[in-house]
């Protein structure tokens, strides 16, 4: 038998999934200011303070960044020095 979810069960598993990749047409999970921190391993005022070197996307008030971008930004930086 087929197992029913409630609307709101079906709303909030949809909703968390469009939120992942809202606006990003190849489905990449965008990645947080705190996610890059730790991918960069600096702290997040340092990711803050260099959004205009990094890969950024803005939304609003917001800032997300692609994983893809992000891994090019370290190749490259890493080529240059």
């Amino acid at each position: 038998m087929r197992e029913r979810l409630s609307w709101r069960a079906r709303m909030t598993s949809d909703s968390k999934e469009s939120n992942l990749t809202a606006g990003n047409p190849s489905g990449e999970v965008l990645l947080t200011a705190d996610e890059v921190a730790q991918i960069l391993r600096v702290p997040r005022s340092w990711v803050y303070s260099h959004l205009s070197d990094l890969p950024v996307i803005r939304l609003g008030r917001y800032v997300r960044f692609r994983r893809s971008e992000v891994n090019g930004f370290l190749e490259k930086r890493g080529a240059c020095q």
